[in-house]
């Protein structure tokens, strides 16, 4: 099954119904946030919701009142046609959903130290059902997707293991498809084996010894040892050599490959054969006695997180291959800023692959491009009662369409920092250069404590987009534009049209798309508002720039000469407001501008 929403309620810093993840079209979320508002906690949730029987301890309880709070994770899964074999012999096709395909699981925790409360919804009784989907939690947990957990410090030793563990199964599998026969002899050799034990009876020898003292305590009772004859031979286990991962410098020499002993000529043909596939899948693999690099646990972390995105990546999935879900707390940690980039590209590379889903819990802006497919951001927040909720963007508000998706490539071009944004409580939007030098050298001279992101959009074009954008997140906004002119001059002469009509100035009709945006998002919530330099910045505050020198130093000779006291200066006014040192006496509505904007000429 594919995980299509996480629900959570009341888990350690999570509190309300208002904290919901959603893939859908989605194969990675960037979850973010300010420190230690409970981002981790989401990660830590789903880890919770598919472990088997988990018990949650009093700390897990939201300010740890179980009563009052019981903590409910809540997961809807999608059925796929990898699922229909499992679902057919184990008799779950009565949880799925005729319409959606969907299966929905909510497990509660009421008491610390006990396990939750398991319910499957009912399609045909439309409500939930104690227990369902098989009764046993490991049911659940074998059809829903399998959980790789990156910590922010990752436990090297456990990684490691994984990851050797992974790479037998893979192995054995390819072996067991591809060499039937071999495998096969492998697994009569270890029966074979097996039943000489059987037959011998020792296992009768070591129940007769433990009887012997255990009976004279429970002379009714008797200790039997016996074979399971329906579990499937582990073959990972004849390996009698683990996989060791080193990292080091390339070398130009060819594999040493290493023979062992085994129980059986046709184990040991079995063995050779795994070497030979270690071989062809893993170019410049070397024996651990031959090759020189350091171990992979000796390596850094950032390097051993890159590694392990770049393992994944080799597992190709195949129609017998199980989901994923990769939680990952912090990827950008321990990383160079050089390596941001290749990382970035590797991450969403494994995201492209149908059998992962990734949840990144981040606070780099770098990670995040909105020129992907199948990428969502979702803000995590702490509201003023104390309930926290997700605002969630898909791609699809991304690229919408056309005009949409190029405006996010040619800004995610024109500034790489530009999604800093989103990670913002508080964002003040300006045209251009010349604003956003003076805004930001006012407010870090004079309210350098407040934490207002100063967002140079690059055109009033682009500032609809934004305001849009941004109220998805519910992150509060201030708009500085110009009104520009209703009409186009050239030299001082109004511009024309063929029938002497005068030429309107798109950039004034901007104006009303910006205020629908700000309107639009006041409606849901957000704090939105717009200030305006009345024509133009430079005509507002009869300022120049100089040619010379170019406009950010320009700008900044200006900024460096104003009088943070003078409101009678339009922008010092703004930014005071901003700072909620002033307030604004009109709005700047569309009548507004309608009575204050004079034509030139």
């Amino acid at each position: 099954m594919r995980l299509k929403t996480l629900k959570i309620q009341n888990f350690r810093a999570i509190r309300g119904d208002n904290n919901e993840i959603g893939f859908d079209d989605n194969n990675i979320i960037f979850l973010f946030g300010k420190n230690n508002l409970g981002k981790s906690s989401v990660l830590r949730a789903y880890e919770y919701f598919a472990s088997p029987s988990k018990q949650a301890l009093i700390t897990d309880f939201h300010h740890q009142e179980p009563k009052d709070c019981p903590i409910i994770i809540e997961a809807v899964y999608l059925k796929d046609a990898t699922d229909e074999e499992n679902f057919n012999d184990k008799g779950l096709n009565k949880w799925v959903s005729k319409l959606t395909g969907e299966v929905r699981v909510r497990k509660t925790w009421s008491v610390p130290g006990t396990a939750a409360v398991k319910e499957t919804f009912d399609p045909e009784k439309d409500e939930y059902a104690k227990g369902g989907f098989g009764g046993l939690d490991q049911i659940l947990t074998n059809a829903t997707p399998s959980i790789i957990f990156i910590e922010a410090m990752p436990n090297i030793k456990d990684l490691t293991e994984w990851l050797e563990k992974e790479i037998k199964n893979k192995l054995l599998k390819t072996l067991k498809d591809n060499h039937e026969a071999e495998y096969n002899a492998a697994i009569g050799a270890f029966q074979k084996l097996q039943k000489k034990v059987e037959d011998d009876d020792y296992l009768g020898k070591i129940c007769a010894g433990a009887n012997a003292n255990f009976a004279k305590t429970f002379p009714e009772l008797e200790l039997k040892i016996v074979t399971n004859p329906y579990k499937e031979t582990d073959l990972t286990k004849a390996f009698d050599k683990d996989f060791s991962i080193f990292i080091g410098d390339k070398s130009s020499a060819q594999p040493v490959p290493e023979e062992v002993a085994v129980l059986a000529d046709a184990l040991e043909t079995l063995e050779m054969l795994k070497e030979e596939q270690v071989n062809a899948s893993s170019a410049g693999a070397e024996t651990a006695s031959t090759y020189r690099g350091r171990q992979f646990d000796q390596h850094g972390h950032g390097l051993i997180r890159q590694a392990i995105i770049n393992l994944l990546g080799i597992f190709k999935e195949t129609k017998t291959d199980g989901k994923h879900v990769i939680l990952f707390e912090e990827p950008e940690l321990y990383l160079h800023p050089s390596n941001k980039r290749r990382f970035r590209e590797a991450l969403y590379d494994l995201a492209n692959q149908d059998c992962y889903q990734i949840l990144c819990v981040s606070h780099d802006p770098q990670l995040i491009d909105l020129t992907k497919p199948h990428t969502s951001l979702a803000r995590f927040v702490k509201n003023k009662d104390g309930t926290t909720s997700i605002h969630q963007a898909g791609h699809g508000l991304f690229d919408s369409d056309d005009e949409t998706k190029n405006r996010v490539q040619m800004l995610n071009r024109f500034d790489p920092h530009v999604c800093e944004s989103f990670f913002a409580d508080e964002v003040v939007l300006v045209e251009g250069d010349t604003e956003a030098i003076v805004v930001r050298d006012l407010l870090d001279r004079n309210f350098n404590a407040s934490e207002i992101f100063v967002l140079n959009t690059g055109s009033k074009n682009n500032m609809p987009f934004f305001i849009k954008i941004l109220s998805h997140f519910k992150i509060s906004q201030h708009v500085i534009h110009d009104s520009d002119e209703r009409y186009l001059y050239k030299d001082g002469v109004l511009s024309t049209n063929s029938d002497m009509s005068p030429r309107k100035n798109s950039a004034w009709a901007l104006n009303a798309s910006i205020w629908g945006e700000l309107s639009a998002a006041t409606a849901k919530g957000c704090r939105a508002v717009r200030y305006v330099s009345i024509r133009n910045f430079e005509d507002a505050h009869s300022y120049t720039y100089d040619k010379l020198l170019g406009k950010p130093l320009s700008a900044y000779r200006y900024v460096s000469g104003i009088n943070i006291e003078d409101t009678s200066i339009p922008i010092v006014k703004f930014v005071r407001c901003i700072a909620g040192m002033e307030t604004l006496e009109d709005e700047h509505t569309p009548d507004f501008l309608e009575q204050n904007v004079k034509e030139p000429f």
